[in-house]
């Protein structure tokens, strides 16, 4: 299984070769595997058709012009070695000359835009800031070439629309072509100077074009305005870097994770510049309001241990109960658990089948025109905003190199337990231990006996010393370790219970990627249990060594009539569920997929978009247009008049398909997305601007632009 998983890592990679070689090298890389693998894994890796994909990728690379159709991709943690020669326009001085500066622009890429894209945005153009707001909507469905165009005739349109001047430009720089960005950046940040995302964007502009002399003070003055500046951190860790200052390197890549900045790049930096740095705590802050509570930590509460010799007797049969129930319970999850592990690596197999039929399909156009844009969505559609988090949380909640871990606070725990115990040892040692060792040792000196009548006195009134002193000592060590040890087993009850939450939010996370998490969590319910009963069994006094005795009296009988019962409980399949808030866009989750989205008020747009959790496909769209009175609108094929008096929704199916139209009478309805629950909180698009990160221009743009570059999204 290993192997395949192997290969199947291999794939994005292959897809993104950038090179024939890299195809070949693939190849070898496929053969050398399957030397050492079993029949049955031949036989499924012939199901999940890798080898006539990578087949089929070489075929059409080699009819093709693989130096066009597989543009290499930037390194996104990489500044550009050498600095940009690319000529850069002054900065338009007035309105006219910024109109100068765009029209030329805009005319290009009407040129360029495909009939069909053109004709489905004509009833959002030239409404000023609402056709920037719209913009948006397509960006946040990596549809960049109608985000560029409405957003470059929103700014024509209303020249003062400086968010959507911020907004074209962050899209200009993020796709590749800073130098083109940087005088609209610079003349919206002269007419509002106090913006820290402008701030940011106009340094990462400079970045992206290897001048960081301009782009550090820029990006230090975006972090002074706004401490919270994920972008900025991530990028003044990458100046850091290079300069070969690690500890400062890695100090705003802490920051920036801190802040929310918890992407794949910043982790593996991270990761690589200082290595073993816990970062779990951070991302703890961030979800654990997530969290769920499972049932099962309510019905398996450890009972109170007894106070007393009396206590003790009085509820032996309460505890016994309690511990066989136990026992019965984990007897049986157990046999569950290995059913459903069965069962989970063979749908394992099923999706991972399922993923590489979708890859097929991609690969099917290699060495192709088209084919990096098919690439880049294929990468877009990939981008689970939450898996890196995830990983870095399962490699660190019993992680003993970390104190913050779960088996780090466990083990202090232990360790304080210890330390209470042994104090209370020496306590009883001044108290008790020395007068009965003195008592014991005179006793063994008496000459007593027959006609000793003043020995045996003695003797007698020893052992009855001996009894008190015994029973005095059974029941102060009774009462303390009661104490000591139910407030360790609480405190570790607590820190069980926490465990099994995380391990069930981020094992859903992670693993929905692959298949249901039924399994993995349901695995991790069993180890609950197993560690809450090793922990809490062995601190009653009733299970000690040669069980419990009264001093000078009787042992507490055993009763073996009794029988635990089993405890069964819901198999919850989803243990995920909540939403994450940006400025613009975000995301949710549950355990039906997950979706990004963006929000847009004031008369505008909301778009939603939900994906299969394993197999990553878009399942469904969907484009909330409230418009002011008697303003059209025009998505894809639909379009029509509508008043202010309703809010319309208009539903796509996974390719963008017409399904249906909803109207609403109410102004303002929440939109419920595909996950259910509202797509985000209302958010004034005016006062919200998009940040850029990076960009940098170290491989061809991500999207290509008349004007810009030589092949405009074919």
């Amino acid at each position: 299984m290993k192997k395949i998983f192997v290969l199947l890592l291999a794939l994005p990679i292959m897809a993104l070769a950038q090179q024939k070689q890299s195809i070949e090298d693939a190849m070898k890389k496929m053969e050398e595997l399957k030397k050492g693998m079993t029949p049955e894994q031949r036989a499924m890796l012939e199901k999940m058709g890798v080898e006539k994909t990578m087949q089929g990728v070489q075929k059409n690379m080699a009819q093709g012009n693989p130096s066009g159709a597989m543009m290499p991709l930037g390194d996104p943690n990489k500044i550009p070695a050498t600095l940009s020669t690319l000529a850069i326009a002054p900065m338009p001085v007035g309105k006219e000359k910024l109109l100068a500066y765009l029209k030329p622009i805009f005319s290009e890429t009407e040129k360029a835009i495909k009939p069909e894209h053109k004709k489905a945005l004509a009833g959002l153009m030239n409404k000023g800031k609402q056709t920037g707001q719209s913009a948006m909507a397509f960006w946040a469905n990596n549809e960049l070439d109608k985000a560029l165009y409405l957003l470059e005739n929103a700014c024509i349109t209303n020249p003062d629309d400086y968010l959507s001047l911020n907004n074209l430009a962050a899209l200009l720089t993020i796709s590749g072509y800073a130098y083109k960005s940087l005088p609209l950046l610079l003349y919206t940040q002269k007419m509002l100077p106090q913006s820290a995302t402008v701030t940011n964007n106009l340094g990462q502009a400079y970045l992206s074009l290897g001048n960081i002399e301009k782009a550090k003070p820029l990006l230090l003055s975006a972090i002074k305005k706004d401490s919270t500046n994920t972008e900025a951190y991530r990028s003044l860790a990458l100046i850091a870097q290079q300069q070969g200052n690690n500890a400062l390197c890695a100090g705003y890549l802490e920051k920036a994770i801190a802040h929310g900045g918890a992407t794949t790049e910043a982790i593996n930096l991270l990761s690589k510049i200082a290595p073993g740095k816990d970062l779990s705590e951070y991302i703890r802050n961030r979800f654990k309001r997530y969290y769920k509570d499972h049932s099962v930590t309510k019905r398996f509460v450890v009972p109170a241990i007894p106070a007393s010799y009396e206590e003790a007797v009085s509820r032996n049969r309460e505890v016994e109960t309690y511990f066989k129930d136990f026992d019965a319970t984990i007897n049986a999850t157990y046999k569950t658990q290995q059913e459903l592990t069965k069962k989970y690596e063979g749908q394992v197999i099923d999706n991972q089948a399922k993923r590489m039929a979708q890859m097929q399909q991609v690969m099917v156009n290699a060495g192709k025109p088209g084919f990096s844009k098919s690439i880049q969505d294929m990468k877009a559609s990939f981008s689970n905003p939450f898996i890196a988090q995830g990983a870095i949380m399962l490699a660190s909640i019993d992680n003993p190199q970390f104190s913050k871990s779960y088996i780090s606070r466990m083990k202090t725990e232990t360790v304080n337990r210890l330390q209470n115990v042994e104090e209370l040892k020496q306590a009883l040692k001044i108290d008790f231990d020395n007068k009965i060792s003195a008592l014991e040792k005179e006793k063994k000196g008496l000459d007593d006996g027959e006609g000793k009548d003043a020995a045996n006195a003695r003797a007698m009134q020893i052992e009855k010393d001996l009894c008190k002193l015994k029973e005095g000592r059974q029941a102060k060590w009774l009462e303390k370790t009661a104490q000591i040890n139910n407030q360790y087993i609480h405190n570790m009850e607590d820190l069980l219970n926490q465990r099994l939450q995380e391990y069930l939010f981020w094992n859903t996370i992670v693993m929905q990627s692959l298949q249901d998490p039924t399994a993995v969590n349901y695995a991790a319910y069993v180890g609950y249990l197993k560690g809450l009963r090793d922990l809490a069994y062995p601190l009653f006094p009733t299970h000690v060594d040669g069980g419990l005795s009264k001093p000078c009296g009787d042992f507490l009988k055993t009763d073996n009539t009794l029988k635990g019962k089993i405890h069964d409980w819901e198999r919850e399949h989803c243990e995920v569920d909540f939403g994450v808030d940006l400025a613009v866009t975000g995301a949710k989750m549950n355990c039906e997929g997950w979706s990004v989205y963006a929000n847009f008020e004031i008369g505008s747009v909301k778009y939603d978009r939900s994906v299969d959790p394993v197999t990553w496909q878009t399942t469904g769209h969907s484009l909330t247009v409230t418009p002011g009175v008697n303003a059209e609108f025009e998505i894809g094929k639909i379009g029509g008049s509508l008043s202010g008096a309703v809010e319309t929704t208009v539903k796509f199916d996974g390719n963008m398909n017409f399904q249906d139209v909803n109207i609403k009478g109410t102004v303002g309805a929440e939109l419920k997305g595909p996950l259910g629950g509202k797509a985000g909180a209302s958010v004034n698009v005016g006062s919200v601007t998009v940040s850029a990160n990076g960009g940098f221009n170290s491989a061809p743009p991500s999207i290509s632009a008349p004007g810009f570059g030589s092949d405009f999204l074919k």
